[in-house]
């Protein structure tokens, strides 16, 4: 991975927390390279999400009981709206041995200003990627109403 020692978009910053862009986090998402750790909200989460193999929903709420479950062999990129709470999950996992994990510099926020692809809709209790189709308009999606 190709990563940074400070952010180049977001301000918010921690030290010993490496950066990587979204165009580059992008390249290795798509050639299934890393995963993507989502630490947003479920209620987030039902508004707008990646559709690739490689995400794994983890909120920050609950992530300290859910630790265990994240895997420690594989490069791991953290992610959420604008990059703060994905750099104080990645200050977490250095101090748990993590040893390739970084910041989605900028978040989602930054993702789609590039024009990289992010679905709309609605993520089950399962993790699996659903569209709303639900046709309500209470959900706050772009898919109903």
């Amino acid at each position: 991975m190709n990563l940074s020692e400070k952010p180049t978009i977001q301000d918010f910053q921690l030290e010993g927390v490496k950066h990587i862009t979204v165009t580059d986090a992008y390249d290795l998402i798509v050639k299934d390279q890393v995963f993507f750790i989502d630490v947003r909200e479920p209620e987030e989460q039902a508004k707008e999400f990646f559709n690739f193999q490689n995400v794994l929903f983890f909120p920050m709420s609950s992530i300290m009981e859910n630790i265990h479950l994240i895997p420690k062999e594989i490069p791991l990129i953290v992610v959420c709206d604008e990059g703060i709470r994905s750099t104080k999950i990645v200050n977490v996992l250095n101090r748990q041995d993590y040893t390739s994990v970084a910041n989605l510099d900028g978040g989602i926020y930054a993702w789609k200003t590039k024009g990289l692809p992010i679905s709309k809709g609605m993520v089950s209790k399962s993790g699996i990627s659903d569209p709303c189709d639900s046709g309500c308009s209470e959900c706050g999606c772009d898919g109903c109403g």
